[in-house]
């Protein structure tokens, strides 16, 4: 019987282990399955660029369309579509036969003209108007010296409340020199309250802990995490007002103080040059000016007094010989240099003021408009490098640099864009005019960085992690993202290094204990730095 008894108790045995051994394998071979339907790739270092992106439509660098300014028929057309024109070449002129209609015109002038002539001979109104003038300049005149005293208490008062103002403005900056705050109490008070938020914040990270464990909706834990966050923000902010009081005023705060006293300084210059023409009389700027009006006033009614003007005659006639120039401007001139872009004419064509004749371009400088969106504006710079693609010339990228950047939004829809010319700085024959460009500006760049496919990233609030694969586990690791574009980002810190396999593809975010669930990890640096 015993040995009936060990002979069941070794079959037992076998059958536990192998029955262990077995889900053991299968666990094994379950995770292998699940590791090879999921994507991975390697944490590796380079350069990541963040850039902007928009389209715009080419434009040449100078561009003209030349009108006719008359009517005829079109004689001679010297150029054709594509030709390289000099500055004030022929391009096109009109018949000389087919003028009348323009002469007509040109006589209707000269009628109108001595019309005008014959109204300035016999109207008594341009004399009127000189008198009254010569009365108003004598009135005012009068007016500015009788007030001239009062003018000279005020200008007094201002001499002396500028001088205040330098004053408060030269105080203000020679506080400038100093900490804003010299006061230890002020100081001491600050870094109480800073210290007091510190601990009051590992409280709350220790209370947190405790339910760090529990799921994102547990209500402990999401209190917990509320109070945490909150300490947090109050701890930052008593950490930053402890060091502005240590620290000196910033460069912007210098700079205000110094633009404030040339102000002040400006100010008192231009009070106490006032102060000294009053000082003069009626040799005060004011003064003289109203002389120098008068005697205007005057030396025009001299002239008219006696009849009208001859040089009003004589600006009749020369409306005339102003009409008899149009008729000789029979041809059209290139204003520059350039391309024939367009023609919209040919030999015999009636042509009336207005028609368009040509369009001429200066095809050697080629830019591109953009309109930037208000949030990215600021990012943008001269000199910036771009590159452009264009849908018409496959297979191919042009470079480019910021050339301007505007000042000014236009608001289309609620949307606020800003204008950024971009300059084509290698366009060849096949970069027209017209054309649609996708334009990429490089705003930044890091080198040498560790970086991760955007995709690898997963976000919960405010929290960012990688799953790293570690010995067939897949382990969640919390990460800061640095500078990002549309395919990469920058990861920095200490948790990932160059050579970690990360999922590209990484499940839903689970409750993991070894990861905080979520948690805040990590310190703070900088003077007085604070952290866990």
């Amino acid at each position: 019987m015993k040995k009936i008894w060990w002979v069941i108790g070794i079959i037992v045995v076998v059958a536990v282990g192998g029955f262990v051994a077995y889900r053991v394998l299968a666990a094994r071979q379950a995770s292998a399955a699940s590791a090879v339907s999921l994507q991975t790739t390697t944490v590796e270092r380079g350069s990541i660029p963040a850039t902007i992106s928009t389209a715009g439509t080419v434009r040449s660098g100078q561009s003209a369309v030349i009108n006719w300014a008359t009517s005829g028929k079109v004689g001679n057309v010297n150029v054709k579509l594509g030709d390289q024109i000099n500055a004030d070449q022929v391009l096109a002129a009109l018949d000389p036969n087919s003028l009348a209609p323009s002469m007509i015109n040109a006589r209707q002038t000269l009628i109108d003209a001595k019309k005008k002539q014959d109204d300035l001979l016999n109207s008594k109104l341009q004399q009127a108007q000189a008198l009254q003038a010569v009365q108003n300049a004598q009135t005012a005149l009068d007016d500015l010296k009788q007030t001239s005293g009062t003018n000279s208490a005020q200008a007094q008062q201002a001499v002396a409340t500028a001088q205040t103002a330098l004053k408060n403005a030269q105080t203000k900056r020679t506080a400038m020199n100093y900490a804003h705050s010299s006061d230890p109490l002020v100081v001491e008070n600050a870094l109480t309250n800073y210290m007091l938020a510190k601990q009051q914040y590992k409280d709350a990270l220790k209370e947190f802990d405790k339910y760090a464990h529990l799921k994102l909706t547990d209500p402990k834990r999401a209190n917990a995490l509320r109070n945490l966050l909150a300490a947090e923000q109050k701890m930052r902010t008593a950490f930053a007002t402890y060091n502005w009081y240590l620290l000196p005023p910033t460069p912007d705060e210098i700079a205000q103080a110094d633009a404030d006293l040339a102000v002040a300084q400006a100010t008192l210059v231009q009070a106490q040059a006032n102060w000294d023409n009053l000082k003069k009389g009626s040799n005060s700027a004011a003064t003289t000016l109203a002389e120098a009006t008068l005697a205007d006033a005057q030396r025009a009614w001299e002239r008219v007094k006696d009849g009208p003007n001859p040089d009003d005659i004589a600006g009749a006639q020369a409306a005339v010989d102003a009409a008899q120039v149009t008729l000789s401007q029979v041809q059209l001139t290139a204003p520059f240099a350039g391309k024939i872009s367009d023609v919209n004419l040919l030999p015999g064509d009636l042509v009336s003021s207005g028609t368009k004749a040509f369009q001429i371009d200066n095809l050697t400088d080629l830019f591109v408009d953009l309109p930037i969106a208000e949030i990215d504006i600021s990012s943008l710079q001269v000199g910036q490098k771009a590159s452009l693609a264009f849908d018409a010339i496959p297979n191919k990228t042009y470079d480019g640099i910021v050339t301007e950047v505007g000042m000014v939004g236009a608001s289309t829809q609620g949307v606020v864009n800003y204008p950024v010319t971009v300059q084509i700085t290698d366009p060849d024959a096949s970069v027209r005019p017209g054309m649609t460009a996708a334009v990429s500006v490089v705003i930044a760049q890091h080198d040498n960085v560790l970086m991760v496919p955007n995709q690898a990233i997963q976000v919960t609030g405010n929290r960012r992690q990688v799953v790293v694969l570690f010995e067939g586990q897949q382990i969640p690791v919390p990460v800061t993202v640095g500078l990002s574009n549309e395919t990469m980002s920058e990861v920095t810190g200490n948790q990932l290094k160059e050579g970690d396999t990360i999922l590209v593809n990484p499940p839903a975010v689970t409750t993991n204990a070894g990861a905080r669930g979520g948690g805040i990890i990590g310190g703070f640096g900088g003077p007085g730095g604070f952290g866990r």
